[in-house]
């Protein structure tokens, strides 16, 4: 089971952020564009995206049920157990990954229903889909520890999660107005996109940072457990991904205007960055392994 385990945990960080940060990157980067030739290519974005949200949506509501499933069958250790009423009463209902598991449903299942409202309620898909994406925050390493330790480490885990959200999540709509935008209003979709970059990577950074200290400990755990190890490669791609959004802000933006092939060119570097943030988010989505601090 541990690969559908995998296949659910992926699915559902990658909807979950994918949602979130669309609907955010409609709120603060195309939120104030000019109601005139603007309106048109706005309105495409909506429509575009608004079967794109759906169907995100709906992929966490149906990957979140298949995890209890899945949860199920770890819990019994039988493929079996994950259709036995038993099992899967036990783990919605007298475990504390059950006990999020049950308001993460309700969140994802609201958001579909509000997903297929029209007029979009922007503001409530927004709302809901952080709640979805920092729900995923409270399960896993974090809900591990007890007291003070508990709480800290969840709303560190949460806040690292969202500031994930709005950038991973981004890119998607990002790749999509630089593709079919005039270049006046992609070039402000981006200048929007990068300011919200700067305070989500330093987010990241800092409670990527504080993770390390909670699950690893040291620099022996860091390079001498597997925990360790696959945190160092995601490191790795994390840095990685700076560099790329660094060129991609500071070399390529701001040639957009007078050359339209670096349109093009940072068209091709956001799709690198997107596959960089699936790799991560594969990562992320491994089984849960002991933490390096108590392996080492």
């Amino acid at each position: 089971m541990n690969e559908a385990l995998y296949a659910c945990r992926f699915l559902q960080f990658t909807a979950a952020m994918l949602v979130f940060g669309t609907a955010a990157f409609r709120i603060y980067a195309l939120a104030g564009s000019d109601p005139g030739a603007a309106s048109s290519l706005v309105a495409k974005f909506d429509s575009y995206f608004g079967r794109v949200i759906l169907a995100a949506a709906l992929v966490a509501l149906i990957s979140a049920m298949a995890l209890v499933l899945c949860q199920a069958a770890a819990m019994g250790g039988s493929p079996a157990a994950a259709v036995d009423l038993k099992a899967v009463s036990a783990v919605v209902l007298e475990t504390r990954f059950g006990r999020v598991w049950r308001w993460h449903l309700l969140l994802a299942a609201l958001l579909v229903w509000v997903c297929l409202i029209r007029p979009p309620r922007r503001p409530i898909i927004l709302i809901l889909s952080l709640g979805l994406l920092a729900s995923l925050g409270w399960v896993g390493h974090a809900a591990m520890d007890e007291g003070a330790a508990w709480i800290g480490h969840e709303l560190n885990q949460t806040v690292h999660l969202l500031a994930a959200g709005l950038w991973l999540g981004g890119l998607a709509p990002l790749a999509w107005v630089i593709r079919h935008f005039e270049v006046a209003m992609a070039r402000d979709a981006l200048r929007s996109f990068s300011r919200m970059g700067y305070v989500a990577v330093a987010a990241l950074a800092v409670t990527g940072a504080v993770n390390a200290l909670l699950l690893v400990g040291s620099l022996g755990a860091m390079f001498g457990t597997p925990y360790g190890r696959l945190l160092t490669f995601k490191i790795l791609l994390f840095v990685t991904m700076v560099a790329v959004a660094s060129f991609n802000r500071f070399r390529l933006a701001p040639r957009i205007s007078e050359d339209p092939a670096a349109l093009r060119t940072l068209g091709r570097s956001v799709a690198l960055e997107q596959g960089l943030g699936l790799a991560v988010l594969g990562i992320v989505s491994l089984p849960t392994w002991p933490p390096a601090f108590d392996s080492h």
